[in-house]
């Protein structure tokens, strides 16, 4: 009796393990549904120049609310709605997060097509005048820092695209976005995808990915311009939960390092800057608003 249950325990143990089914990591959402992305930017750097080592820390934290305006097989429309801008660290104590203030209320509706690419961006023009409250000039910076391809990736970075057929772990696939920053320069992040594992309905999703920044001609509104640089991330990486029940994202965290150098132009004297910076962006999912007011 005793040497059955031992045979019968070594056939159960080197008998193939059952393979996961493969998971479907689109979105599925429907016409009025709704969530609320709360996204967290830490920075961590250090500045040499001039002879000087500048060393600080600054923190950005965005609550927006998505509503999906209309949902067909062929696409999806979506509408962001700022509900809570936070700053910490030298920008906000000279006095940029005044203007944190502005972004409440601001709004954008984006339409995806079956791929969520966005093929459409409305309310640009609306969001810059919230932002700039009538000034012209702010309203030129604030164009020149966040130009509209720019303002795509707020919702690029919550609508994380997926494969259209179903995956496996260990499936890869890829993503190339392209950032023209008026007055600064052009980015590009290649980002790389892999299904890790699927537990209790939720994907976790390992990412890593080449960032690189080519300087631009520079943008009369800004008193400076990039015009030479070297930088290179190393250790760009990441993890994904994606709720394969909910149909939507749970949660992601993305670390980037990047180190170099660059040439700023001011006022027609060049200032060689070496810079080494840690970035860590986290998002969180919620079904309710995490703002109390």
């Amino acid at each position: 009796m005793r040497t059955a249950s031992v045979l019968a325990a070594l056939v159960a143990f080197s008998a193939p393990l059952a393979a996961a089914d493969p998971v479907n990591l689109k979105w599925s959402l429907k016409e009025g549904d709704a969530f609320y992305a709360t996204t967290t930017q830490e920075i961590d750097q250090a500045i040499k120049v001039m002879g000087q080592n500048v060393n600080q820390k600054m923190s950005t934290t965005t609550v927006a609310r998505f509503e999906v305006k209309s949902a067909k097989s062929g696409g999806m429309q979506v509408q962001m709605t700022y509900t809570q801008v936070k700053m910490e660290g030298p920008l906000a104590a000279a006095g940029a997060g005044a203007f944190a203030d502005r972004f409440k209320g601001a709004s954008l509706t984006a339409t995806f097509d079956k791929g969520f690419e966005i093929t459409k961006l409305e309310g640009y023009d609306k969001f810059l005048d919230k932002l700039s409250d009538g000034d012209d000039m702010m309203r030129k910076i604030f164009e020149a820092l966040m130009p509209e391809n720019a303002v795509r990736l707020m919702f690029t970075q919550v609508f994380i695209p997926a494969p259209s057929d179903k995956v496996d772990a260990g499936d890869k696939w890829s993503r190339t976005d392209k950032v023209p920053l008026a007055g600064l320069g052009d980015l590009t992040n290649k980002t790389k995808y892999s299904l890790d594992s699927v537990k209790n309905d939720v994907a976790t999703i390992k990412t890593t990915a080449d960032v690189t920044f080519k300087a631009g001609e520079g943008n009369g509104a800004l008193p400076f311009k990039i015009s030479k640089a070297d930088l290179k991330s190393d250790e760009v990486k990441g993890t994904i939960l994606f709720d394969t029940k909910a149909g939507r994202l749970k949660s992601s965290s993305t670390t980037m390092k990047l180190k170099g150098s660059m040439t700023i132009e001011v006022q027609n004297m060049q200032i060689e800057a070496e810079i080494d910076q840690r970035a860590t962006t986290k998002i969180e999912v919620a079904a309710k608003n995490p703002v109390k007011d």
